[in-house]
């Protein structure tokens, strides 16, 4: 044990060295590789913040997320190619062949990379302007649904019919239609028989807005008042009179389903009747 120990005895035996130092360079990558994702998330996280305490639109705070959502990627990409690199350099492979070969492939590959470029340049298009965020609400190229993850090249939704998940490419991107944007409105086309009082009705819609409002939980989601336009149309067996509601983005579902009952419960008590097809049967005999 004690030859073992001995450091002459270390000297003999160079490769013991060779090995250990071998090992330690690369524990020592792997560690340094886990501490610079984690510091980079850190660093994003702590930027995030300050900048989230200083801005009071949430609009803004959204780009701001999905920004940081690319940053952190990009740079997790970065750092783990300077770790391969750094592992190879470790096995005593040369990499400057590598990548002077990897230009020439690049350069090769750019001139049949159209469409990933067009994606890339779209993706950033999107991003600068604030088009979408994550957790938009959107309707791109016929799917509708939730936006969970934007990259440069790709935006992924979650459709709300089917719960599936769809990948869409930047570049194939003509219109972006985004429910959540700034703010929403939910609109309304009441149908109430000819006989009615337009000004009985239109009363009784703002009492129900009126009501709706005195819960702080539904308070919080509108913006503005009621904006009641009257009587829109004149439909076969009824009239039809239109308002809507100003929401913060996303209410309109939560505003639209609870003053709808409000308004079916109001319209029964006021013996306001709202038209419906009806089919009468007769016997002959």
């Amino acid at each position: 044990m004690e030859e073992f120990l001995n450091l002459e005895f270390i000297t003999l035996r160079p490769e013991y060295i060779k090995i250990i130092v071998f090992i330690w360079r690369i524990i020592k990558c792997t560690l340094l590789l886990f501490v610079s994702i984690k510091l980079l998330n850190w660093i994003l996280d702590k930027f995030y913040c300050k900048l989230a305490c200083k801005i009071e639109s949430n609009e803004r705070r959204q780009q701001i997320l999905t920004l940081k959502t690319i940053i952190c990627h990009a740079g997790q990409f970065i750092i783990l190619a300077i770790y391969l690199m750094s592992m190879l350099f470790i096995f005593g492979i040369d990499v400057r062949p590598m990548l002077a070969t990897a230009g020439v492939l690049g350069v090769a590959v750019g001139f049949g990379s159209k469409r990933f470029v067009e994606d890339i340049i779209s993706g950033i298009i999107i991003l600068t302007e604030g088009q979408i965020r994550v957790g938009d609400y959107v309707e791109i190229q016929g799917v509708l649904g939730t936006v969970e993850k934007i990259t440069l090249p790709l935006i992924t939704v979650r459709s709300d019919k089917t719960g599936a998940i769809c990948f869409i490419r930047c570049g194939y991107i003509d219109t972006i239609i985004n429910y959540t944007m700034n703010y929403s409105f939910a609109s309304f086309a009441f149908d109430v028989a000819y006989k009615e009082d337009i000004e009985h009705v239109t009363n009784t819609i703002k009492k129900c807005f009126e009501k709706m409002i005195e819960n702080p939980k539904y308070k919080e989601l509108i913006k503005e008042d009621i904006e009641i336009f009257g009587l829109d149309e004149f439909k076969e067996s009824s009239l039809c009179i239109k308002c809507r509601i100003k929401t913060q983005p996303k209410g309109q579902w939560i505003i639209k389903r609870v003053f709808n009952k409000m308004i079916k419960e109001e319209f029964d008590k006021e013996n306001i009747e709202i038209p419906f097809n009806q089919i009468v049967v007769t016997n002959a005999n």
